[in-house]
């Protein structure tokens, strides 16, 4: 008995037609057909198998802080690490300058990264072992937080 894989991950949204310009345009991920189910919401397809379900929310939600104690003992807020998608790309940097096109704010990458704060090095260092490469973060124009993971 194994795992083999994500299904799908599933965020809310509060805006299908502004999803629909987020997921399909600027990230360029195919939809799905969405079964018809009894409220709305947009399915995509991410790589072989692999899915976004969005649930079209008629209110926005509140997102809480996520406080953690890092390795010095200070305590830290993370917004959003516990509420994020991460998604493999084959092309890093030109996924940077779509989102830079569409007006889409970084949270973090590379090549805007602090090389001056131990916590961020400490962080990249990390993730190069364990990805191979430096993730790209950002939101959605509803504050779901997205990793963007470079094929190692």
């Amino acid at each position: 008995m194994n795992i083999s894989g994500i299904h799908h991950v599933t965020l809310i949204v509060n805006d299908a037609e502004r999803a629909q310009w987020f997921y399909g345009e600027v990230l360029g991920l195919e939809e799905k057909k969405r079964p018809g189910f009894d409220f709305p919401g947009l399915f995509y397809w991410v790589g072989e198998g692999q899915e976004i379900h969005l649930i079209v929310t008629t209110r926005p939600l509140s997102h809480e802080d996520l406080f953690i104690r890092c390795g010095g003992g200070t305590e830290r807020t993370l917004r959003h690490i516990h509420r994020h998608a991460a998604l493999q790309v084959s092309d890093l940097p030109a996924y940077e300058q779509r989102l830079d096109d569409h007006g889409v704010k970084i949270l973090f990458s590379e090549s805007r990264s602090d090389r001056d704060d131990t916590l961020t090095e400490n962080m990249m260092a990390g993730w190069r072992l364990g990805y191979g490469g430096i993730p790209l973060f950002c939101e959605d124009p509803f504050g779901n937080l997205l990793e963007l993971v470079p094929l190692g």
